[in-house]
């Protein structure tokens, strides 16, 4: 991706990423939409008392791997290496969204590293059927 600063809608990626407001993301393939969606769930991330209060929910299961891939990817990177005198602002962004998501994960003690299945990154099915397990009852399912 170019310099994030020098696309059109560089304002309205940054509103996308305020915690206090929903947004729908639309744009062509190729747009940094994904990429976008990742600096979201870190910048939650770095928010809540535990990763299990965030859901990010997408259609596919690659889809929901790639994405909990490049969470994993952000935070293992972070943690490498310094910040690069030729980084793009996107990943200038992402790198400290990352710094704040690993602060937060000392400070609980999540261990996301070691436990990355916290990260609900999951499809529409796979939320549905974790909600049903939760009220068998109800649901009749497993009875």
């Amino acid at each position: 991706m170019s310099d994030i600063k020098t696309t059109p809608d560089f304002a309205e990626r940054r509103r996308a990423l305020d915690p206090a407001h929903s947004f729908i993301v639309q744009a062509p393939a190729g747009s940094g939409k994904t990429g976008l969606l990742i600096q979201r769930y870190l910048r939650l991330l770095a928010q809540v008392d535990a990763p299990e209060e965030i859901v990010a929910i997408t259609f596919t299961r690659k889809a929901a791997a790639e994405m909990r891939e490049r969470v994993l990817t952000a935070l293992a990177v972070f943690t490498q290496t310094d910040s690069v005198a030729d980084e793009s602002e996107h990943d200038k962004l992402t790198r400290e969204l990352a710094a704040a998501v690993l602060q937060r994960d000392a400070g609980a003690g999540w261990q996301i590293s070691a436990n990355p299945a916290r990260l609900r990154i999951q499809t529409i099915d796979s939320l549905c059927a974790s909600l049903t397990r939760q009220m068998p009852m109800l649901s009749k399912f497993g009875s």
